[in-house]
């Protein structure tokens, strides 16, 4: 059975209860609405977060009052029909309730006296959210203030995001937003950009903070302190250090306000806690991995007049030369060491071993493979690697990016992409590959220039008065782009579900471009991208390395934005009908 709404409402009632988690009275509301030239006074939620806090709670029959933190200018953005706005009041806990019990009803959320948009809102499970420790957590770029024992969340997820779908597909607009936003509000949307459109419920962990320590030995130590005000009760707390997908330490222990102590064996840190209310049913408390300093290593280097530099020049285009001096820094010695380091008997052993194996899973999943030099891998299994991407990947498209790529490169890689339908993309510089400039007959200058000169004449429109054949001028680009049709032409076959486009980047349209990579779009963002690490013209025959790039969404982005600049006829070389 899926998560409700109406169970949304039965556990925020749980959570608001007094004392439980902490004492509320009233929600800050913080909203980003956007709105459209098509509908400029329909107010569209992009991201909304409710957050529970204590004083005096607003008159419930009252109407709130919004206010726009950005003030009376909206936030806007070059080459799109959206203006923004940064919208904060005050609600009481009944209003709240009210709302989701009428969104539960009608589908219609109305925090104020206008409804705001929302996409198909969704509710999921609780969560829990720590503060950061040793690894920062995405939530915490949005929640506010979640420094101390974390927060419990609740959340109505857009499932369909249609309004806010175009800040996915265009990373550079959901950045410049993001950074604007932050001008005003301390709410970092391009951290977890997935929750965009969402309605967030926070609810801080405030009735007890938490004090973490570790000894030399290892032991693991938590101590509830509970706030003044609030009644001490019975905790549990369980704590574990979870490291290479191994349990190496566990312990879980009662606690009524004092501190527990756990040999986990854990010097410097790596364990992490939750605190959990057993009567009531509800965490109190949470921790990621901790961290603790246990020793410093210091390094002198000797800085100033007294440093020796390296002193050269590099040649500038005008023939002079600009001095250069690089400051040295004298050999890292043996580091002093205040303090006293743990000891980890299984390193580097373990490390090394985490690498091999990750570099073994990478190759099956081809995000690292090299190909020529001492691999043993060929032209074969380099193809073969690109069919797998494919297949394995191509459900949506597949875009090929090289300067040097023709209509024979894309028969070899493109053409065995399995998905009917699938939007295939190939952009070209139409270069001539060194290989083949490197086979070129040996002509002497002397030569070259005759042969140039000849083809002048016959195509000037005296050349019939010289005696010689008239030649019709045509463009090496265009016999270069009939060359490729024709050769599609008589290789495509059927072309049964093929969706392909052929462009090419010439002249002063677009600009340059020389890296080469395969990416794979997807339908909800967060496209997939490989570096070929040479041109398709060469796969296998030298050494290279073909690699998933760590952002693939931004290939994707830098890929589109070239491609946009050639939609026109005068750059397209073939295209499936």
């Amino acid at each position: 059975m899926n998560w409700s709404i109406v169970q949304h409402v039965v556990h925020l009632q749980k959570l608001l209860a007094p004392d439980l988690i902490g004492n509320y009275s009233s929600f800050e509301v913080t909203e980003i609405v956007g709105f459209n030239s098509g509908a400029p006074k329909q107010a569209v939620n992009f991201l909304s977060l409710l957050v529970a806090e204590p004083g005096e709670s607003p008159d419930s029959q009252a109407t709130a009052k919004p206010e726009f933190l950005n003030g009376r200018k909206a936030i806007e953005l070059r080459g799109i029909p959206w203006k923004f706005g940064i919208v904060r009041y005050r609600l009481s806990i009944s209003q709240i309730v009210n709302s989701l019990q009428q969104l539960d009803a009608t589908g219609e959320w109305k925090l104020t006296t206008s409804p705001l948009k929302v996409g198909n809102l969704i509710a999921v499970p609780p969560q829990f959210v720590p503060s950061d420790s040793v690894h920062s957590h995405p939530w915490n770029g949005v929640l506010k203030n979640n420094f101390w024992n974390g927060s419990h969340v609740l959340e109505l997820y857009d499932s369909a995001k249609m309004d806010v779908k175009f800040l996915w597909e265009e990373p550079k607009l959901l950045k410049e937003l993001a950074a604007r936003i932050l001008e005003h509000a301390r709410i970092g949307i391009d951290g977890l950009s997935d929750r965009l459109g969402n309605v967030v419920i926070q609810l801080p962990v405030t009735v007890v903070t938490t004090k973490v320590s570790s000894s030399s030995s290892g032991d693991f130590s938590v101590h509830p302190h509970w706030q003044p005000g609030s009644v001490a009760r019975k905790l549990r707390v369980s704590c574990e250090k979870y490291e290479d997908s191994t349990i190496e330490g566990f312990g879980s222990k009662d606690t009524n306000n004092t501190s527990v102590t756990f040999p986990i064996s854990s010097p410097g840190g790596g364990a992490r806690y939750i605190l959990w209310d057993d009567p009531n049913e509800v965490v109190v408390g949470a921790s990621g991995e901790t961290l603790f300093i246990t020793s410093i290593a210091l390094n002198m280097h000797l800085v100033g007049s007294a440093a020796a530099n390296r002193e050269f020049t590099l040649p500038a285009a005008d023939g002079t030369s600009k001095p250069i001096s690089i400051p040295l820094l004298d050999k890292v010695a043996a580091p002093n060491i205040i303090g006293t380091p743990h000891s980890k008997p299984n390193e580097p052993w373990r490390t090394k071993r985490v690498f091999r194996d990750s570099l073994h899973k990478l190759r099956e999943r081809k995000e690292f493979v090299q190909y020529g030099g001492l691999s043993g891998a060929g032209s074969d299994e380099a193809f073969e690697d690109i069919h797998w991407l494919l297949r394995q990947h191509g459900n949506v498209g597949a875009w090929l990016w090289d300067p040097f790529l023709d209509a024979k490169d894309i028969l070899y890689t493109l053409f065995y992409c399995p998905h009917a339908g699938a939007d295939l993309r190939a952009l070209t510089a139409g270069a001539e590959p060194p290989v083949a400039r490197n086979n070129r007959p040996p002509y002497s200058n002397a030569g070259i220039l005759c042969q140039k000169v000849e083809h002048w004449f016959r195509t000037h429109r005296f050349s019939r008065w010289m005696g010689m054949q008239p030649l019709k001028a045509t463009s090496s680009a265009q016999s270069w782009r009939e060359k490729q049709q024709d050769t599609f032409q008589r290789a495509q076959g059927n072309g049964l579900g093929l969706n392909l486009e052929f462009r090419i980047r010439e002249g002063h349209a677009g600009w340059q471009f020389h890296d080469r990579f395969l990416i794979f779009p997807s339908e909800s963002g967060g496209a997939t991208a490989w570096s070929l690490g040479t041109s398709v013209n060469s796969f296998g025959q030298k050494h290279h390395i073909l690699q998933k790039v760590s952002d693939g969404e931004l290939i994707r982005q830098a890929f589109l934005d070239l491609w946009n600049e050639l939609n026109s006829d005068d750059y397209l070389v073939w295209k499936t009908p």
